[in-house]
């Protein structure tokens, strides 16, 4: 009985240990599924193979990932950089009340208004979301919320964006029945990590959902995090930096000249066996010294090792196809290569045409955020507004003139012909980019009222 007492003991001890390591396990397993659902990993897709494994891709990427790719790497840049650069050639047209015209003219003059705004855009392509730290003279501490509202401009002392890694979400609000369910009732300022530019700055600390404005591109759910411009190229950048890493390190292997020795024949060694002691020594301080241009090897024939590099370029051009793939971002554009003018020119429009769809959407969207903010909080005058982009695929002077020039061309050829002028003076006039003139009604003396019969 004794003995029973004891085995059954021992099998629970190791149903429990089993159940611990599962548990730890399983811990681990929750722990990468989530951090998998938050940025993309591997699919596994093939049976037989880990991709991400084999070939060195990180199961799930981090914001400092991200961060590091994207200040370290150019095409990363370009990837995060382009479509903001490019949207903000021009900046936007706001309109309103004239009250609200003014003050907001001074904003943008006081605050650099676009400009922070568009630091706003660029940093929330790098992470899954940005923020916009609006600072204000309320005398309460930045975890407390804004109570009431400020009598204008005064009130605002500084915006400042903050990327992801410096604007982590410290409590989230869990309770479904609530108004801002899954929204963040709270926000951590890390001032010590990626994305900081201050080393000075190092303190921490939070920030309440009342003073941050979050542009987060891709958000479709009503959520803050959205997906990051450099996830879905990822694991390409990793192979492009592969790639040219290994051809540079290749040919400068190759350009060292790396040389192998062999004895001429026994009696040369032992005729040479005090040199060929020394010989490894004074080789190295041949390499080390590159103003010496000779040196004696003691009956040794030098052979100068070299191996033929496979060129890279296909094997670029596969992972950048992938990244223009992935970023929206035509190739051409994206390093600045030339292949044609037709395919350059047509690169380019579609290119312009996801920024303009980009303007229209997104950060008009951005741009109410920030304004709403304002208004809400009396930084700005109550006013309805209008926020309008020109058009990055309008003609250019030149193309206007040359359009115009085209359309007179055939019109002279059809008076020739004897058929009818297809383009009158005015439609010239507006393809040239001219504003059409109205003559108004011909003016001539006036007739006498007609009698009634």
């Amino acid at each position: 009985m004794q003995w029973f007492e004891q085995s059954v003991q021992s099998d629970q001890m190791r149903q429990l240990g089993h159940l611990g390591v599962n548990t730890v396990a399983d811990a681990g397993s929750l722990r990468g599924r989530l951090a998998s659902a938050i940025s993309g990993g591997y699919d596994f897709a093939d049976t037989m193979h880990n991709v991400f494994l084999d070939f060195g891709y990180p199961q799930t990427i981090t914001f400092a990932q991200m961060w590091n790719m994207y200040r370290r790497f150019g095409i990363a840049k370009n990837v995060a950089d382009l479509p903001v650069d490019t949207s903000w050639m021009t900046p936007p047209t706001v309109e309103g009340t004239e009250q609200f015209n003014r003050d907001l003219e001074r904003l943008i003059e006081d605050q650099d208004l676009w400009l922070r705004v568009k630091g706003l855009d660029n940093r929330q392509r790098v992470g899954r979301y940005a923020g916009l730290f609006m600072r204000v003279r309320d005398g309460k501490q930045p975890s407390q919320p804004i109570e009431g509202k400020f009598g204008g401009l005064g009130a605002l002392v500084q915006m400042i964006p903050l990327y992801e890694g410096q604007l982590t979400v410290l409590e989230t609000e869990n309770d479904p029945i609530k108004d801002n369910y899954g929204q963040p009732i709270m926000y951590q300022f890390n001032g010590g990590s990626a994305g900081n530019r201050n080393e000075k700055i190092r303190d921490s600390f939070s920030i309440h959902p009342d003073r941050i404005i979050i542009a987060a591109e891709e958000s479709d759910n009503g959520s803050i995090q959205g997906v990051s411009s450099l996830e879905a190229p990822f694991n390409s950048l990793m192979d492009l930096r592969k790639i040219i890493g290994a051809g540079g390190e290749g040919f400068y292997r190759n350009a060292a000249q790396s040389v192998v020795f062999s004895l001429k024949d026994g009696a040369s060694a032992k005729t040479n066996a005090g040199g060929l002691e020394k010989f490894n020594d004074q080789f190295d301080d041949f390499t080390r010294n590159r103003m010496r241009r000779s040196f004696m090897s003691p009956g040794l024939d030098p052979t100068v090792m070299d191996s033929t590099l496979a060129p890279p370029k296909d094997f670029f051009m596969n992972a950048l196809n992938d990244v223009a793939a992935a970023s929206k971002i035509p190739a051409t554009i994206l390093i600045g290569q030339q292949t044609g003018r037709l395919a350059s020119s047509e690169d380019s429009r579609h290119f312009l045409s996801m920024v303009n769809s980009r303007r229209e959407n997104f950060l008009t969207e951005v741009i109410g955020d920030v304004i709403d903010w304002l208004i809400t909080n009396g930084i700005l005058p109550t006013s309805q507004f209008t926020i309008e982009w020109d058009d990055l695929l309008a003609l250019s002077d030149e193309q206007r003139l040359d359009n115009a020039d085209k359309m007179a061309s055939i019109n002279e050829k059809a008076f020739k012909s004897g058929a009818g002028i297809p383009f009158d003076e005015d439609e010239i006039r507006e393809a040239a980019g001219f504003e059409v003139e109205d003559l108004g009604e011909p003016e001539g003396e006036d007739l006498p009222p007609e009698d009634d019969e």
